[in-house]
């Protein structure tokens, strides 16, 4: 009986009452959401659902049994980011991420065929689209682009209805809108952000080696004005972006031209839809170009760089960038949006290896080069930049942690502590990795919302968020050896003599809106059309 008492002892302690301390955040941030993925990609189909109201995957009939098996049981079937859900979680301001599919997630020759891609598709993805969406050969991704901003634009400021109360979606353009938007429990707040260099160009380009390079780069330099406000978004409407593009990522999934980009495909993943080709390349000159075209501050707005995706040698190569910048007196921040830890030097065999489905085999934690190096922790440390955490147990964790998760049951405290173990473990890696209370500061939350393959168990949509913040808090509290990577004296050690509420604060929210308020605040105003321009553009 003594056994049995204590275990319910534990699992009291476990489940206590809700730490003051985390309920007393104001909002929570997440600095990577896929919020418009879903219904704006839905629209060819006549799709009713906009961004605030939940979305169910509908999984019918004609489904590829070759995606479902492999990949399709895992990925969530109902939107996880939609604004009802941050609201109903506490999740007021959060970073969007805007990225066109890239073609060959669409147009593959493999497991997706005519007959089953619509279902299938709307059944792993969320999308619910027509034929002519689907069989797409060719994608403007930049119109695409703007396509999503006009779309999420139409939302702005029309009020939206929860259990009776009124609420308003802004989509922030300075410093004092986010002051203003934080201080109002009734609005909620997006930063506009890109994931993917392709977002630049077109996909006949990049699927044909980019053999008129000339003309590439003429359309990819163009679009970064665009982004960056010194040029009209489209030269049919003549209307520039008024809303900042905080930051964008130059690689994703497969090639661009801009540079090489990290696998993030399982061998399953692959078969389903195509080997990347241009993996771990360094990158190219176009690639530099915009870099040094993103960050400058004399052509219209800076755009920060994301380094997720890229290659070990491609942000190796950006890091140069940034180096020359840090001589001249300006520090330009790196910032990694949803990444996983590994904190293994890149010079290390195991991290230099192959990135296939057995390398983390015998290891707590992802070490795929799309995860954190210890140079790149230090690297961004030195920068003043930003981590974001995901939330998939995929990217953070290795075979162990995916064991020891999925070797619990479902609803219980143990489930709950192998998850919230796997995050923390990721965390405190970045910070003995620094070994200063500095590094505290660098941390967030990198959900990656609505483009989740393998959600954490417990922590599957934004309106489970205060109650991450209660087990990040709990743990810290009475922390627990996290397998042979963390004992419970080193944990305490690495607090720094911060309480564990004080960095709770700083995980969920405090980091992420003092990151962000600050490039808010050297954000430049957008330039104008004038009426002498617009003139000018009429009569030609």
């Amino acid at each position: 009986m003594n056994k049995y008492f204590t275990l319910l002892l534990g699992i009291l302690s476990w489940q206590g009452a809700i730490s003051t301390q985390a309920q007393d955040i104001e909002t929570f941030i997440d600095i990577h959401v896929n919020t418009t993925r879903k219904p704006f990609n839905s629209r060819s189909n006549g799709q009713q659902i906009g961004i605030w109201e939940p979305i169910d995957h509908e999984c019918g009939y004609n489904l590829s049994s070759q995606v479902m098996s492999n990949l399709g049981n895992n990925v969530p079937k109902k939107s996880q980011s939609n604004l009802e859900a941050l609201v109903r979680g506490n999740t007021r301001i959060a970073c969007l991420s805007l990225s066109p599919i890239e073609q060959k997630f669409i147009n593959t020759n493999s497991a997706l065929t005519d007959k089953n891609k619509q279902s299938t598709v709307a059944c792993v993805a969320g999308i619910d689209a027509n034929q002519l969406f689907l069989r797409r050969k060719e994608i403007d991704y930049f119109k695409d682009l703007v396509e999503n901003i006009n779309y999420l634009q139409r939302y702005e400021e029309a009020p939206h209805f929860i259990n009776g109360f009124q609420y308003q979606l802004d989509l922030i353009k300075s410093k004092k809108h986010l002051e203003e938007v934080v201080q109002d429990p009734n609005r909620v707040g997006l930063i506009l952000t890109v994931e993917g260099g392709h977002s630049l160009g077109h996909s006949i380009y990049i699927d044909n080696d980019i053999t008129k390079l000339e003309e590439y780069r003429k359309l990819v330099i163009q679009n970064v004005d665009r982004l960056k406000g010194s040029l009209p978004l489209s030269d049919i409407q003549g209307e520039y972006l008024e809303v900042p593009i905080l930051w964008i990522s130059l690689a994703k999934t497969f090639k661009n031209g801009l540079g090489g980009f990290s696998n993030s495909l399982t061998k399953a993943e692959q078969n389903i839809f195509e080997k990347p080709e241009g993996a771990n390349m360094g990158e190219t000159k176009l690639g530099i170009e915009v870099i040094e075209r993103l960050l400058s501050k004399d052509n219209g707005r800076r755009i920060l760089i994301d380094i997720k995706h890229m290659s070990l040698d491609f942000r190796t190569r950006y890091y140069k960038t940034v180096e020359r910048s840090e001589i001249l007196g300006d520090v330009i921040p790196i910032v990694c949006s949803h990444c996983g830890i590994s904190g293994m030097s890149k010079r290390q065999n195991v991290y230099r290896k192959k990135d296939d489905d057995s390398k983390n085999n015998n290891y707590y934690l992802n070490h795929w080069k799309q995860n954190l190096s210890k140079e790149d922790i230090l690297r961004i440390h030195g920068s003043r930049g930003l981590i974001g955490i995901p939330l998939d147990k995929r990217i953070l964790g290795g075979a162990l942690a995916m064991s020891e998760i999925e070797n619990q049951l479902s609803n219980t405290v143990q489930l709950r502590k192998a998850c919230v173990k796997l995050i923390m473990a990721n965390v405190l890696t970045v910070v003995s990795t620094v070994n200063d209370p500095s590094a505290w500061d660098l941390i967030s939350i990198g959900s990656d919302f609505d483009a989740l393959n393998y959600p954490l168990d417990v922590y599957k949509t934004a309106e489970d968020l205060p109650q991450l913040a209660v087990d990040i808090q709990r743990f810290l509290e009475r922390p627990e050896n996290i397998q042979e990577l963390f004992n419970e004296e080193q944990i305490r050690n690495l607090l720094f003599n911060l309480t564990p509420a004080e960095i709770t604060n700083k995980i969920m929210s405090e980091n992420a809106y003092e990151f962000i308020k600050k490039q808010l605040d050297n954000v430049s105003t957008p330039l104008k059309i004038t009426d002498q321009q617009t003139s000018s553009t009429d009569d030609k």
